[in-house]
């Protein structure tokens, strides 16, 4: 027999675990050999590679607290669960998932993981996991601070990873960074905006390398804190050099207007909240920025203005089947609105456009035309204006849906306004305000 045991270990060393399987379970059931803790490694370590993991599970847990000095059963009962729970994360089994994740963290806690040790920690891993599948779709903070409190920062890699798709490197955040994106927005949800203006300091100083735009997220993070907590000039500070650039900032310009608005400063309030409201994004996302504007409209004493928005809030609500807020249920009740109007959401945003664009534009008309030119620097081009030879200088910042959209030939719709052409020294008319129009 104790020939068969070896033949079993050979097998399970030349990595052929199904036939090392079937052989030790002939022995094992049998009664005529005795196995030591090097045997019954052998045997679970060939269930858990020839994926029998509830098996090697299994005899793992009878036995690990029998050898509780031999590290290697404990190490094939820990990957086991990762290999069975966490390495193909279903989300329909996150009760079994955690379950096993808190297992995992008696068994092993979390590994360090530094330049010099480099092996993966399952833990680790199956945590971030886990916090992933509760930030969406609401960020879960009860479930997050649970899972977060068992990560030791100091414990965690800094090293940016990388995955490969379609043949190009694309650089991922570290755990590292990881860790502070949840931990960030974590603290804000629960009020802790003190700590979480701590966190955003500590994480833009140590993080080399940010991904995923977090350097401006942490930024936005502590301003918001800092607006929470009374401090607006700060909140001011830090979030206006974050409203620059191409991507989507409606939000940021809406914050600065809210900032502005607890200032009593409504006429620079109304200047954000018209550039927020202008800017490419969801209707549904811009509810409680409509709700503000209309807020504004009222403190600066023109109701009429105020009203529609209103009644464009009652329209964006009932389209998306959702209840409207406290709030929101004191405004319409203010202008006597009904809230089962038969006026539609594109009629009623096609009114509050045409208010938008009289303060912005002074009541010039849209205009209409086609992208020309795009200049060599990718940057920047000419718009000509249908049935006419005029043409303007445009930038690609200027275009709401993004830089993306900016082809020769495209379709557009734009306002005027004042731009410097450098060369020529001289005051010209620019494209702005872009829309890109389906051909």
């Amino acid at each position: 027999m104790e020939n068969q045991l070896q033949k079993a270990k050979e097998l399970r060393q030349e990595k052929k675990f199904d036939e090392a399987v079937v052989l030790y379970e002939q022995l094992y059931e049998g009664e005529s050999v005795v196995f030591n803790h090097w045997d019954i490694w052998s045997y679970v370590h060939s269930l858990k590679n020839c994926g029998q993991l509830d098996k090697s599970i299994e005899l793992s847990e009878r036995y690990v607290e029998g050898f509780p000095d031999f590290e290697l059963i404990k190490n094939n009962l820990v990957w086991a669960y990762f290999d069975k729970y966490i390495r193909n994360f279903n989300s329909d089994f996150i009760v079994e998932i955690e379950r096993a994740l808190n297992r995992i963290h008696e068994l092993n806690g979390q590994q360090e993981v530094s330049e010099n040790n480099n092996i993966p920690c399952p833990f680790t891993i199956g945590v971030f996991k886990v916090l992933k599948h509760f930030r969406r779709p609401n960020f879960n903070l009860f479930k997050t601070r649970y899972w977060i409190d068992k990560i030791s920062p100091e414990k965690l890699s800094r090293r940016e990873q990388s995955i490969e798709q379609n043949g190009v490197e694309r650089k991922l955040a570290s755990d590292f960074e990881k860790y502070y994106s949840y931990l960030i927005s974590l603290q804000y949800g629960e009020g802790a905006f003190e700590e979480c203006i701590k966190s955003a300091e500590l994480a833009l100083e140590t993080i080399t390398n940010f991904h995923y735009n977090n350097a401006n997220w942490f930024k936005r993070r502590m301003a918001l804190s800092y607006f929470e907590l009374g401090e607006l000039e700060k909140a001011e500070e830090i979030l206006k050099p974050l409203d620059k650039g191409t991507n989507e900032k409606w939000f940021i310009e809406y914050e600065l207007s809210q900032i502005y608005f607890e200032q009593g400063n409504f006429d620079k309030s109304l200047e954000f909240a018209l550039k927020a409201a202008k800017n490419f994004g969801d209707d549904f996302m811009k509810v409680n920025l409509f709700t503000h504007l209309a807020r504004i409209f009222y403190k600066q004493d023109k109701f009429e203005y105020a009203k529609e928005h209103a009644q464009l809030v009652i329209c964006i609500k009932k389209d998306n089947g959702s209840q409207l807020d406290s709030k929101q249920e004191k405004l319409i009740a203010f202008f006597k609105l009904d809230k089962n109007s038969s006026i539609g959401l594109r009629e009623q945003k096609k009114i509050v456009e045409d208010i938008w664009n009289d303060l912005l534009f002074d009541g010039q008309p849209m205009n209409h035309g086609k992208i020309s030119k795009i200049l060599p620097n990718g940057k920047a081009g000419f718009i000509s204006l249908n049935d006419s030879r005029e043409s303007y200088y445009f930038s690609f910042q200027s275009i709401k849906q993004g830089r993306r959209f900016a082809k020769e030939g495209k379709s557009v719709s734009f306002f005027l306004k004042e731009g410097f052409d450098k060369k020529k020294n001289e005051i010209k008319m620019n494209a702005c305000e872009i829309i890109v129009l389906k051909n």
